[in-house]
């Protein structure tokens, strides 16, 4: 959606260059998409949650367009996920995952991402992740 946006804006510059209008061309090649990255060089964020039973590692990795951080524990760790709720200043209520780590110098609890959203989706993914962590795992290799 955005690139379909800052495309439409490209091309509504690109018409004004060729009309001969400056202050337009200005705004729809330059200042416009100039606007729109830095915005996601500053804003947008990617978080991953990885859980690799065959390797018993639980990773978390945060991407931005300045790069990935990658934070690793051991996924025998990992008790739970559980929802944290925050208050907004119009009296509505957001929240975010966190996971719970009862084991390692890390023990505690520690959220999947520093900011909190109106929605179902944190709480689904708390759902998904226990119902991940209730199932119960046969570690015996399959037989041929």
């Amino acid at each position: 959606m955005l690139s379909a946006v800052l495309l439409g804006v490209v091309a509504f510059g690109l018409n004004a260059l060729f009309e001969g209008n400056v202050a337009d061309t200005f705004w729809g090649l330059f200042a416009i998409p100039l606007f729109v990255s830095i915005f996601l060089i500053v804003f947008v964020r990617r978080d991953d949650l990885i859980l690799d039973r065959s390797r018993n590692l639980l990773e978390l990795q945060h991407s931005t367009f300045r790069g990935r951080t990658k934070v690793q524990h051991k996924l025998e760790h990992l008790q739970r996920a559980k929802l944290q709720s925050s208050r907004t200043s119009k009296g509505g209520t957001t929240y975010r995952i966190a996971l719970v780590l009862d084991g390692g110098m890390d023990a505690g609890t520690h959220p999947v991402t520093p900011v909190y959203a109106s929605g179902n989706s944190a709480k689904h993914g708390v759902e998904t992740i226990n119902a991940w962590l209730a199932q119960d795992v046969d570690s015996a290799q399959a037989q041929a």
